[in-house]
C-alpha cells in the first residue's frame, strides 16, 4: 500500500511537470507566432498574424485590378474611366477561389520581394503613356467608393456619356493618375478599416484569451483542490488502513488469548470429566467387587447348606437302610419263629417304641439343625446387612469427601478463573490504553505529516503562483512591447507609404532585418526561457526527489516503528502464551499429582478392604472348618451311638428270640399234653392267618413316617415363583428411582444405569423354584427369564410382594412360553406397582423414544424406553 501511494504521488508530480512544460512550450509558440508578420501581396501590406485566431475575415478580400489590365481598360474604354471619376459603380467581386488560396498561402520571402518589385515596376510602367491596345475583356473589379462630385460634373458626365467625345491621351493620363490616386486613397481607407477590424479582433481575441486563461486558472485551482482532497483522502485511507491493521493485530492477540483460555477451560473440563470418570469407574469397580463378594458369600452359604443337606441325606439314607435291614431280619425271624408270637409281638412293640423314640430324637435333631441353620442364616444376613451398611456408610463418606474435594477444586478453579479474568481484563485494558496511545501518536504524526504536506503544497502553490504571475507579467510586457512595436511599425509604414513608394523595398528590407533581429531575439529569449524552465524543472525535480526521499524515509521509519511494535506485540503474545502454557502445565502436573494421590489413597483403601475381606474370608473359612469338624464329630458320635444301639437291639432281639423259642416249646408241650388229655380233635389255625394277625401295628398305632430333609422356604420383600419343567435361569436388574424424583420421567441415560442384582434362588420342589430379593430399595426391579435349553419351555410365574408383612400382595403373572430371553415382570418398589397393571395408572403416552405411564393422583411418571 505504501509503495502504491509513492507511485501515485510520483505519477502525479510527473503529470504536473509535464503539464507545466506543455504550457510553457505553447506560450513560447504563441509568442513566436504573435510576433511574426505576414505579407499580403493583394494589398501590399504586412500585418501581425496569430495562428490561434485566424479566420477567413482576417484575410483582406479587396481585389484590385492588375496594372496592365487597368491601363488597357482605361485606354480601351474611356467612358468607363470617366464614369469612375464621376460616380463609381460598386461592382460585386468575382469568386475569389484562386485569390483566396493565394491569400491563405504564405509566400516565401523571395516570392514576396519579387512580387513587391513587380508591383513597383508595374506602377512605374502604368504612369508612362502607352499605345491603345485592343479592347480587353471586361472583368469585375472592386472599386472603392469615391467622394461625390458636384452636380455639375455629374451632369457633364451624363452628357458626355450620352455623347462621348474623342479620347485625349493627356486627359487619359490625367484620368489614370486621378483614378490611381483615388484607388490609393480607397486602398488606404480600406487598410485603415481593416487595421481597425484587426485591432478589434485582437482585442476580442485578447479578451477571449484572458477569459480562457481565467477559466484555465479556475480549472487549475479546482484540479489542485481536487488533488489536495485526493491526497488527503489517500492519507486518511492510509491512516484508516493503519488503524485497521492495529485493530486487527489487537483483535488477533485477543483472539489468541481467548483461544488459549478456551483451550485451558476445555483442558480443565476434560480433566474434571476424566477425574469424574475415573472416580465413577473406581466406584463401579468397588461396587462390582462388593457384589462379587456378596455373590461369593451367598454361594458359600448355599454350598455349606448343600453340604449340610447332603450329610443329612446320607445319614437318613443310612438309617433307613439299617431300619430296612433290621425290619427284614425281624421279618425273617418272625417267619422262622411262628411259635413265639407273643414274645415277638412284645419285641416288636418294644422295637416300635424304640423307633418312635429314635424318630423323636431325629425330629429333635432336625429341629435343632434347622434352628442352627436359621440362626446361622440370620447371623450371616445380619453380618451382610452390617457389611452393607458399613459399605454404604463408607461409600457415602467417600462421596462426601469426593464432593468436598470437588467443591474445593471448583472453588480453587473459580478463584483461578476469576484471577485469570482479572488479569485478562487488566491486560486488555493495558493493551487498549497502549493502542489508544499509539493511535494518538499516529494521529499526531499524521497531522504533522499533513501539516508538513500542506505547507509544502502551499509553498509549491505560492511558487507556481509567483511563476504564473511572472509569466503573465512577462507576457503582458511582451504583448505591450509587441503592441507598441506594431503601432510604431504601423506609423512608420504609414509614413513610408505617404512619403514614397520607392522606399517600400528599403522598408521591406528593414522590416526583414527587424524580423530577423526579432526572431533572433525571440530565439534568444526562448533559449533563455527554456534554460530557465529547465533550471526550474531541475530544481523542482530535485525538490520533488528530496520530498520523495523524505517521504520514503518517514514511511520507512513508520514501517520500522510498526514492525518493532508488531515484534513487541508478538513477543508479548508469545510470552503470554508461554506463561499460559506453563500455568496449564503446572495445573496439569498438580491435577496429575492430585489424581495420583487420590488413586494411591483409593488403592490403599482397596488394599485395606481386600485385607478386611481376606480377614473375613479367613474367619469364615475358620468358622466353616470348625463347623465342619463339629459336624464330623457329631456324625461320628451319632454313628457310634447308633452302632451301640444296634448292638443292644441285636442282643435284646437274640434274647427275645431265645425266650420266644423257649415259650413256644413250652406251649407246644402244653398243647400236646392238653391234646392228649382231651383226645378230642380241635381245629388248628393256619400259620399264615396267625402270622397275619400278629404282623403289623395295632390299629391305634400311627403308620411310620417317611424319613428325609425338608428345605425351609425363603422369604423376602420380593419373590418370584417359577413353576415348570424347563431349564430357566432368572436374573434381576435394578434402576434407582427414588420417590423425590418420580414427578418427572427418567432420561435415557438414567434409564441405562441398571445394576445387576443377585437373587437367592431356591428349588423348593421338583418343578418349582423361587427367586428371592430379601431387601429392596426405591426403584424399578426387572425380572428376566432366560431359557438355557434347546426347546421352548412353558412356565408359570407368580410374584409375591412383602409376603411376611400384613399388607403383602400375591400377583399371578400367568403362564408364558420362554424360548430365549424375556422380561417377566417390571415392579416399582416399595409401592409394588407392576408395569402391566393399567389400573394403577390414569393415562399413558407413546412417542418415538418409548412409552410413558402416569398417575395424576399420586404424581407418578414412569417411562420405559424402547431398545
Amino acid at each position: 500500500m505504501e509503495h502504491h501511494v509513492l507511485n501515485k504521488r510520483a505519477d502525479r508530480f510527473g503529470v504536473l511537470w509535464a503539464t507545466l512544460g506543455s504550457l510553457g512550450v505553447h506560450a513560447l509558440l504563441f509568442i513566436v507566432l504573435s510576433s511574426t508578420s505576414l505579407f499580403y501581396p493583394q494589398t501590399g501590406t504586412a500585418a501581425k498574424f496569430d495562428i490561434l485566431w485566424i479566420t477567413p475575415s482576417s484575410i483582406p478580400m479587396t481585389e484590385t485590378a492588375i496594372p496592365d489590365q487597368a491601363s488597357a481598360s482605361s485606354t480601351a474604354a474611356p467612358p468607363t474611366a470617366e464614369l469612375a471619376q464621376g460616380t463609381p459603380a460598386a461592382v460585386p467581386p468575382e469568386p475569389a477561389a484562386v485569390e483566396t488560396g493565394d491569400a491563405l498561402d504564405e509566400p516565401p520571402p523571395e516570392a514576396t520581394d519579387a512580387a513587391a518589385m513587380g508591383v513597383m515596376v508595374t506602377r512605374v510602367a502604368a504612369s508612362l503613356p502607352k499605345k491603345s491596345p485592343p479592347p480587353p475583356e471586361k472583368r469585375a473589379a472592386l472599386i472603392p467608393k469615391a467622394k461625390p462630385e458636384p452636380e455639375e460634373d455629374d451632369g457633364a458626365e451624363v452628357e458626355e456619356a450620352d455623347t462621348p467625345p474623342q479620347p485625349d491621351p493627356a486627359e487619359e493620363a490625367g484620368a489614370r493618375e486621378e483614378a490611381e490616386r483615388k484607388r490609393l486613397a480607397a486602398l488606404q481607407a480600406e487598410q485603415e478599416r481593416q487595421a481597425e477590424e484587426e485591432a478589434k479582433r485582437h482585442r476580442k481575441a485578447a479578451e477571449k484569451k484572458e477569459a480562457e486563461r481565467k477559466l484555465a486558472e479556475q480549472k487549475e485551482a479546482e484540479r489542485k483542490a481536487a488533488e489536495a482532497l485526493k491526497v488527503k483522502a489517500e492519507q486518511d485511507k492510509v491512516a484508516r488502513e493503519k488503524a485497521l491493521l492495529e485493530r486487527r493485530a489487537v483483535e488477533k492477540v485477543r483472539q489468541e488469548k481467548l483461544a488459549a483460555e478456551r483451550e485451558k477451560v476445555a483442558a480443565e473440563k476434560a480433566e474434571q470429566e476424566r477425574r469424574a470418570a475415573e472416580a465413577k469407574k473406581a466406584e463401579g469397580e468397588i461396587q462390582v467387587k462388593r457384589q462379587a463378594e456378596l455373590q461369593r458369600r451367598a454361594a458359600e452359604r448355599a454350598r455349606q447348606e448343600r453340604l449340610i443337606r447332603e450329610r443329612e441325606r446320607v445319614v437318613a439314607e443310612k438309617a433307613e437302610q439299617e431300619r430296612r435291614e433290621a425290619a427284614a431280619k425281624a421279618e425273617q425271624e418272625q417267619q422262622e419263629k411262628l411259635e413265639v408270637e407273643r414274645e415277638r409281638v412284645a419285641a416288636e412293640q418294644a422295637r416300635a417304641e424304640e423307633l418312635a423314640r429314635e424318630r423323636a430324637q431325629l425330629a429333635a435333631e432336625k429341629a435343632r439343625q434347622e434352628r442352627e441353620v436359621a440362626a446361622e442364616n440370620k447371623r450371616l444376613a445380619e453380618q451382610a446387612l452390617r457389611e452393607k451398611r458399613k459399605a454404604e456408610q463408607e461409600r457415602k463418606a467417600a462421596q462426601r469427601a469426593e464432593a468436598q474435594r470437588l467443591a474445593r477444586e471448583r472453588a480453587e478453579q473459580e478463584a483461578e478463573r476469576a484471577e485469570q479474568r482479572r488479569q485478562a481484563a487488566a491486560e486488555k485494558k493495558r493493551l487498549a490504553e497502549q493502542a489508544l496511545q499509539e493511535k494518538h501518536k499516529a494521529e499526531q504524526e499524521r497531522k504533522q505529516a499533513q501539516r508538513a504536506e500542506a505547507q509544502r503544497v502551499a509553498r509549491e502553490r505560492a511558487e507556481q503562483e509567483a511563476e504564473r504571475a511572472e509569466q503573465r507579467r512577462q507576457a503582458a510586457a511582451e504583448k505591450k512591447r509587441l503592441a507598441e512595436q506594431a503601432l510604431q511599425e504601423k506609423r512608420k509604414a504609414e509614413q513610408e507609404r505617404k512619403v514614397a513608394q520607392r522606399a517600400e523595398a528599403q522598408r521591406l528590407a528593414h522590416e526583414r532585418e527587424e524580423r530577423e533581429a526579432q526572431k533572433s531575439e525571440q530565439r534568444r529569449q526562448a533559449a533563455a526561457e527554456k534554460k530557465r524552465l529547465a533550471e526550474e524543472k531541475a530544481r523542482a525535480d530535485k525538490e520533488r526527489k528530496a520530498a520523495q526521499r523524505a517521504e520514503a524515509e518517514s514511511q520507512a521509519r513508520e514501517r520500522a516503528r510498526l514492525a518493532a511494535e508488531q515484534a513487541e506485540q508478538r513477543r508479548q503474545a508469545s510470552a503470554e502464551k508461554k506463561k499460559l502454557a506453563e500455568q496449564a502445565q503446572q495445573e496439569k502436573k498438580r491435577a496429575e499429582q492430585e489424581r495420583l494421590a487420590a488413586l494411591k489413597a483409593q488403592q490403599e483403601k482397596l488394599a485395606q478392604e481386600r485385607a478386611q475381606v481376606a480377614a473375613k474370608n479367613a474367619e469364615l473359612a475358620r468358622l466353616a472348618a470348625a463347623e465342619k469338624k463339629r459336624l464330623e464329630q457329631e456324625l461320628q458320635d451319632r454313628r457310634k451311638a447308633e452302632a451301640e444301639r444296634l448292638a443292644a437291639l441285636r442282643a435284646q432281639a437274640d434274647q427275645l428270640a431265645r425266650e420266644r423259642l423257649a415259650a413256644e416249646r413250652a406251649e407246644q408241650a402244653r398243647r400236646a399234653v392238653a391234646a392228649a388229655a382231651s383226645q378230642l380233635p380241635s381245629p388248628v389255625k393256619p400259620p399264615e392267618q396267625a402270622r397275619k394277625e400278629t404282623v403289623g401295628p395295632k390299629p391305634s398305632e400311627k403308620p411310620p413316617e417317611e424319613k428325609g430333609i425338608v428345605i425351609p422356604s425363603m422369604h423376602g420383600d420380593l419373590k418370584l415363583i417359577v413353576a415348570g419343567t424347563g431349564d430357566v435361569k432368572v436374573t434381576v436388574t435394578f434402576k434407582e428411582y427414588p420417590k423425590s424424583r418420580r414427578g418427572r420421567a427418567m432420561t435415557r441415560s438414567e434409564s441405562r444405569r441398571e445394576q445387576k442384582m443377585s437373587p437367592v434362588v431356591v428349588k423348593t420342589q421338583e418343578k418349582t423354584r423361587e427367586a428371592v430379593i430379601e431387601k429392596t430399595g426405591e426403584g424399578i426391579y426387572t425380572f428376566i427369564a432366560e431359557n438355557e435349553g434347546k426347546d421352548p419351555a412353558p412356565m408359570k410365574f407368580t410374584l409375591k410382594v412383602f409376603e411376611l408383612n400384613k399388607g403383602g400382595k400375591t400377583k399371578q403373572l400367568g403362564a408364558k412360553t420362554i424360548a430365549g430371553k424375556a422380561v417377566v415382570a417390571r415392579v416399582l418398589m416399595p409401592d409394588g406397582v407392576l408395569w402391566e397393571e393399567d389400573e394403577a395408572f390414569t393415562g399413558s403416552m407413546q412417542d418415538s423414544e418409548g412409552i410413558t405411564k402416569f398417575n395424576a393422583d399420586t404424581g407418578l411418571v414412569w417411562k420405559e424406553y424402547s431398545q
